[in-house]
């Protein structure tokens, strides 16, 4: 099943989406989504290497939210949104910025933004949005669906921090590995420079960068301690980007398939998989896969009995807080809550 947030349009956007990660059956208090600010001031700091730290923030950084305002004719019978087709229904899922490049003169072309009104700008940038094809069909998909930069918390709505650029087309992609390039321009020269600086740091290609074990950031739990990890970024519920952390449970190379227990909700669809398959060995850790996905869906949930101890990424996060039970009573009260999690199966398509 795929993880995009459907609309109803029956109340305002933000309420409803508010609504639906309160309500959310999947993922009940979200406990293991963590907050961008907490993230970076918290969990980031644990990496030594600040190479490491500046790849991993600019991958939070270039995450966006896609909005869709509309459906297309042109999906099969059995889509998942077939119903919906030629409605303008809106649905929200993730997307990652990659390739941003500053265009020259003769390339540039007219921009529609309230500053421009049409005109061609003194500068602009191109960029293209990794998503799911399931997210964004076609162009037609693509030209009515807006990107939101920078949509970290709810202040970045009100302090201006929220940058938003509308798709102009999309590149073709296999089909079946359910992948989508958006196309997109903004003339906005603090968010262009900005896009282009944390896309150098932030590269799949790049065999300078050294492999990340993200246990790096001392939050597995004991029994995971020689997993490979799958750390994802992305807008659950049409929310502010969240980031969770699980085990990368299976990886086939021939199929272009990754799969993981990483915790992600509707809204999620499209938003990149951060992985390196390792291989453990006396000599120490040798990177033998960079696993780049696009998130494309769950197979679903299942109650079970919890195996380890609880989230230690939000335990980490509670400590420094001081916000630890003050009394007995509060900490049967705390693990009664955690006595049960839903363990999920979630899978990507490698790009």
């Amino acid at each position: 099943q795929h993880e995009v947030e459907i609309f109803s349009g029956k109340e305002h956007e933000a309420a409803e989406s508010a609504h639906n990660w309160q309500c959310c059956e999947k993922n009940p208090g979200h406990e293991k989504f963590v907050s961008v600010q907490d993230f970076l001031n918290l969990c980031l700091p644990r990496l030594q290497s600040e190479e490491k730290r500046m790849v991993l923030e600019s991958f939070i950084h270039l995450t966006v939210r896609l909005r869709m305002h509309c459906t297309s004719f042109d999906r099969p019978d059995d889509d998942e949104v077939a119903e919906y087709r030629g409605t303008p229904m809106l649905r929200s899922g993730t997307g990652c910025i990659r390739n941003v490049e500053e265009l020259d003169p003769e390339y540039r072309q007219p921009c529609f933004c309230d500053k421009c009104n049409g005109d061609v700008p003194g500068r602009q940038w191109e960029f293209y949005v990794q998503t799911a094809r399931h997210v964004v069909f076609n162009e037609e998909e693509a030209k009515r669906t807006k990107v939101d930069l920078f949509y970290d918390d709810e202040r970045s709505l009100q302090d201006g921090r929220m940058k938003s650029v509308w798709g102009i087309g999309v590149s073709t992609k296999e089909e079946s590995l359910d992948l989508r390039d958006i196309y997109c321009f903004t003339c906005d020269e603090d968010v262009g420079e900005f896009l282009e600086l944390a896309d150098l740091w932030w590269s799949d290609d790049d065999d300078d960068v050294e492999p990340h074990d993200l246990s790096d950031l001392g939050l597995l739990p004991p029994s995971a301690a020689d997993s490979d990890l799958a750390l994802v970024v992305s807008h659950p519920h049409g929310q502010p980007k969240k980031i969770t952390l699980g085990e990368l449970r299976y990886l086939d190379e021939k199929k272009s398939l990754a799969e993981y227990n990483t915790p992600t909700c509707p809204g999620s669809s499209g938003a990149k998989v951060f992985a390196y398959d390792f291989e453990r060995n006396p000599g120490g850790l040798c990177c033998t896969t960079w696993v780049s996905s696009v998130h494309s869906g769950s197979y679903g949930t299942t109650s079970i009995a919890q195996k380890h101890p609880p989230n230690l990424l939000k335990r980490f996060v509670n400590n420094f807080r001081g916000c630890r039970p003050k009394n007995k009573i509060e900490q049967v009260k705390k693990l009664r809550r955690s006595k049960s999690t839903l363990e999920q199966l979630n899978y990507g398509f490698q790009w």
